[in-house]
This record gives structure tokens, C-alpha cells and sequence, in this order.
């Protein structure tokens, strides 16, 4: 076997391979074998048919293909092997070069290369939150609201009511096979409200005078840049009935409703209790946003090769996670691609950017993990699981058996590793990071010194000429 490399852009090489003669006739009689089990030639039985009868029968050109299926295979591997080189995902056949010698071309994808530049020195200022007197309020005045005495009025819906529906929507016009339904909910409470915004924002001024017994019909046009994509620019008509008009009653400020909400001892310990509560939460969120930030700034700072294959294995996870995402509403992929008059490719090239960028911070966290020698133990993907558990009570140790698994277990140690990447960088940004690992380079350097303090230990003092003690 001759094999000869030629590196290719974007973490590729190309793999020239010229077969020997024998290999080459040894793959063609096993491919003849199998071809005369899957095919009738009369007079012969399914796998006794003689060579040349099969290449007669079916032509060499069908011989060599069912040939090429694992002769392909194996001379890949064997080219690997050959030219030592570390695949880091399937290779392709691109090309038979020629049948007499026979030579095969492959493309091989290698691993990534991650740069990290200089993500150590990377400083950005992280901006404390600030809770103000008005955001305690706002969540005062919220817990009050919601301990509103609500009592059958029988008269027409007003504001700060509480209207008791039956809610029918469907859309307008629904491509072919596509159903129209959105939602069909019977007896839902709505509260007759500004910041109402189910099932569709301004629904109050759908809602002030209806009386128990009336029904409305109206029509809605979602906006071009609806969160839901499938629904973006898109009509609908809707139908309410009104079963019940309810009235709330809110009442004002005391201890002693402070202590209805909960563990309090009075409202002074509620309104502490909760300026805190939205100090930690608006921690979590200033937090998360600098880490996002930080992580961008070490990106943008990076340099990153990946072959192809990586980027369409990425492109394939988001359509398998959109596809996810559609059947929660009822809908397929194929669904989608026809209401949006768009091709899978059309899609793939549409996801192919984002994807560029989720894959580039990947690779370049999973590089932070391998050189600062980050690492997840055993103790704690236990714990992770029983913190992912925890809120299902009866159902958590079934969810965790099934989580409990060596996949799943490696992709909890993944999340793990990712967030001790994350969390570093963070550490690094703000100045608080212990010191980096130390380099190969630098431990050899170090060693050499230590070397030559121990000799110079030994060795006696030099004394100068002009030492007053080396006179006679």
C-alpha cells in the first residue's frame, strides 16, 4: 500500500492511497460471494456461483462497487495507520482516482486547534447590581395583589376584575395539513389587566363588559418578531365566552398580612426578607450576564481551526433541537419548513452562523478545561444529579435512574467541566483567579536553576582581591 498526504484548509488532509493487486482481487470474490447470496443466476445456489459467472451476470462495474463498500473501509483504516494519523471524525471517499492501479482519495478531519491567545490577561469591570427602594416596592405591591379576596360580581368586567373563560383560538388560513387550533381552554381565570398578555397582549380591551353569558370574537396578527417563530406575522381568530365576572378586593398593609404570607414576624421582616431576596436575584443575573461577556471577550480573542464535518454535526444537533422545540407545539420539522416556504438546506445555511459561534465557545471552553486541568469527580455529578431531582419529590429517584446512566453521567460531568470553565474566566476577568498553569517550558527552567543553586552551595565563597583578609 503507497499512501501520500497532502494537508488541506480548515484542519483537513487528504489521503492518496494506492491498493495492491491482491487486496484488490480478494475483495472482489467476497463481493462476488455476497452478490450471488442476495441475487438468483440459475443452475447455481445462493453463494456458490463461480466468479466469472457473477462478473458476467451482473458486470464488473456492480463487482467493484459491493468491493469498494468494505475494501474502502478497511484501506482507510490501514492509511490511518500508515500515515499515523489521528482522525478525529469518519473520513469520506471522495474520489477513485484510477482502477488500474486502483487509487482511492479520502478526506480525513482532524481535531480542532485552539489557540487561546492571551485569555489570562483579559480584565473587564463587573458592575455590582443596585436594588433601589422602588424595586422592593414593586414586589411589595405584587405579593399584596396576589392576596386579593376575590367574590362573584354580578355585573359587567371592569378593571382588576377577574373574568372566568372559555377560550378558543385558531389560526386563519393554515397552510394544507397543517392544524389550525392554538389553544381550546375551558374555565381559565384571566385577570382584567394592562400587563395581561395572555393569550395575546392588549387582551383586556377584550374583556371590560363582558357580562357572565357573553360571547366576543376578535381577530389578532402576531407580530413579525414573535418570540414563536412559527406564529410571526401570522392571524389568528379567537373566541371567549364569559362563564363568571368576579370582583377583587385588595386589602391594605398590616403585620398581620405579612404574616399570612409566610415566616414573617411582621411587615418591617417582609420588606427586609425581600430586598434581599432581589438582591441575590439580581446578583445571579449580573453574574450570569458578566460571565457572558467575559466568555465573548475571550472568543473574540481566540483562534480556532475545526474541519467541516465538526460544523455540520452542529448544524444537525440545532435542527434536532428545533425539531424538539416544534413538537412541543404540536408541529414537525417538515411542518415548519412548509409554512416558512424553505428547503432543509435553506435552513441549514440559515443556521450554519449560529452555529459557527455556539461551536467556536465550545472549543475554546473545552480548551480552558484541558489547560488550566479542570476536572469533575464522581461525588460530584451525585450531587448535581440530586440537585436536578430534588424539586420532583416523589418522582426524583426514578428521573435520577434514568439519568443515572455512563451517557448521561458524561454529559452532566460536560455541563459540570463548562461551568468550571465559565466560572474561571470570570475569576480571571475580575482579578481573582489563583495563578495559571505552569508551562512545560517553565517547570525545565526552574528545575535548571534549582541545579545550579545546589552546585553553587557547594562550591567555597570567592573572595575578592581587594578583601582586606587575603593580605599577608
Amino acid at each position: 500500500m503507497k499512501v501520500e498526504t497532502q494537508e488541506l484548509e480548515d484542519r483537513q488532509v487528504q489521503l492518496t492511497v494506492e491498493v495492491a493487486d491482491d487486496e484488490i482481487q480478494a475483495a472482489m470474490r467476497s463481493a462476488a460471494r455476497r452478490l450471488s447470496n442476495k441475487t438468483r443466476i440459475p443452475g447455481f445456489r445462493p453463494g456458490k456461483v463461480p466468479y466469472e459467472i457473477v462478473v458476467n451476470k451482473l458486470g464488473d462495474e456492480a463487482v467493484f462497487e459491493e468491493a469498494l463498500e468494505s475494501l474502502g473501509q478497511e484501506t482507510y483504516r490501514q492509511a490511518l495507520e500508515s500515515a499515523e494519523i489521528e482522525a478525529f471524525a469518519p473520513g469520506t471517499l471522495n474520489e477513485v482516482v484510477s482502477r488500474q492501479p486502483l487509487i482511492l482519495r479520502y478526506t480525513v478531519p482532524l481535531p480542532p486547534e485552539v489557540d487561546l491567545a492571551g485569555y489570562r490577561d483579559v480584565r473587564l469591570a463587573f458592575e455590582e447590581p443596585n436594588i433601589t427602594d422602588e424595586a422592593v416596592e414593586t414586589m411589595l405591591e405584587e405579593l399584596r395583589q396576589g392576596q386579593a379576596l376575590i367574590e362573584p360580581a354580578d355585573r359587567p368586567a371592569k378593571l382588576t376584575d377577574v373574568v372566568i373563560l372559555d377560550i378558543h383560538g385558531e389560526l386563519i388560513d393554515p397552510p394544507e395539513g397543517e392544524k389550525p387550533d392554538l389553544l381550546d381552554e375551558k374555565g381559565v381565570s384571566v385577570l382584567v389587566a394592562e400587563t395581561t398578555d395572555w393569550p395575546v397582549p392588549k387582551i383586556h380591551e377584550q374583556l371590560i363588559e363582558l357580562k357572565a353569558g357573553d360571547q366576543r370574537e376578535f381577530t389578532y396578527t402576531f407580530p413579525a418578531d414573535d418570540p414563536n417563530e412559527s406564529l410571526a406575522g401570522r392571524s389568528a381568530k379567537f373566541s371567549l365566552t364569559c362563564q363568571e365576572v368576579k370582583s377583587r378586593f385588595v386589602p391594605a398593609w398590616s403585620d398581620d398580612l405579612a404574616r399570612n404570607l409566610g415566616e414573617f414576624q411582621d411587615l418591617l421582616d417582609l420588606r427586609i426578607k425581600v430586598r434581599k431576596t432581589l438582591e441575590q436575584r439580581a446578583q445571579r443575573q449580573a453574574e450570569e450576564e458578566y460571565a457572558t461577556i467575559v466568555v465573548d471577550e475571550v472568543v473574540s480573542g481566540a483562534t480556532v481551526h475545526f474541519p467541516p464535518a465538526l460544523l455540520e454535526q452542529e448544524v444537525h444537533e440545532m435542527l434536532h433541537e428545533m425539531d424538539r422545540r416544534l413538537q412541543g407545539q404540536r408541529l414537525t420539522l417538515a411542518d415548519y419548513l412548509k409554512i416558512e416556504n424553505k428547503t432543509e438546506k435553506e435552513l441549514e445555511d440559515e443556521l450554519k452562523p449560529q452555529a459557527e459561534k455556539r461551536l467556536r465557545r465550545a472549543l475554546i471552553l473545552g480548551k480552558v478545561v484541558e489547560v488550566e486541568a479542570l476536572e469533575v469527580k464522581d461525588p460530584d455529578i451525585d450531587q448535581e444529579l440530586d440537585r436536578v431531582v430534588a424539586p420532583l419529590k416523589e418522582q426524583a429517584g426514578q428521573l435520577r435512574k434514568a439519568l443515572d446512566s455512563p451517557a448521561g453521567r458524561r454529559r452532566i460531568a460536560l455541563d459540570l467541566l463548562t461551568d468550571k470553565a465559565v466560572k474561571l474566566l470570570t475569576q480571571i476577568a475580575r482579578g481573582q483567579a489563583p495563578v495559571g498553569p505552569v508551562s512545560s517550558a517553565e517547570v525545565e527552567k526552574t528545575e535548571v536553576l534549582q541545579a545550579v543553586e545546589e552546585v553553587s552551595d557547594g562550591l567555597p565563597a570567592e573572595t575578592s582581591e581587594a578583601d582586606p583578609s587575603n593580605e599577608e
